[in-house]
């Protein structure tokens, strides 16, 4: 198991991060189905008052990349434009599940687990421990913002043309 940030969850719910390539000096191609767009963004739980500093993704529309209802708001933009994308538990990561709670062999866990800690299966799987006693710990597999209202305060930094794949 690796350890993982929230960020880092978060980044790769909503987009990845990676090699970027260079910024395209065409401004106005619109963001379609196809094209690659680079963002940046913050994320804001309001009712939690937890804000998620600025991070860069890059995505492809189309390729289910990113949340369905985000990827439709930015749909048409264009680069050096600005949004605030405000997404409802449902459009954003989901209701909260209960039965995704499950306790498990602390002896499965790093040495060094502690509750809050963000960790991820062997198959890649992100889960959050809640909480370590005795010989077992108690984790959750629900996103970290399941059940949460998000607002997500978008800029584009750059739109690439699709490719024609012939």
């Amino acid at each position: 198991m690796r350890g993982m940030t929230i960020a880092m969850i978060l980044t790769a719910s909503v987009g990845w991060l990676g090699s970027f390539p260079p910024v395209h000096a065409e401004t106005n191609i619109p963001v379609t189905e196809g094209s690659t767009v680079l963002i940046e963004f913050t994320i804001t739980v309001p009712e939690a008052k937890i804000v998620i500093p600025k991070n860069v993704s890059q995505f492809v529309p189309g390729r289910n990349e990113m949340l369905p209802n985000l990827e439709k708001a930015l749909t048409g933009m264009k680069k050096g434009e600005e949004k605030r994308v405000d997404l409802s538990v449902d459009e954003a990561f989901g209701p909260y599940d209960d039965s995704k709670k499950t306790v498990m062999s602390k002896d499965k866990l790093p040495a060094d687990a502690k509750p809050g800690m963000v960790l991820t299966t062997a198959e890649g799987v992100p889960f959050v421990v809640v909480s370590v006693s005795g010989p077992e710990a108690e984790v959750d597999f629900n996103h970290p913002l399941a059940g949460k209202h998000v607002v997500i305060d978008v800029k584009i930094l750059d739109v690439e043309p699709p490719t024609s794949t012939g």
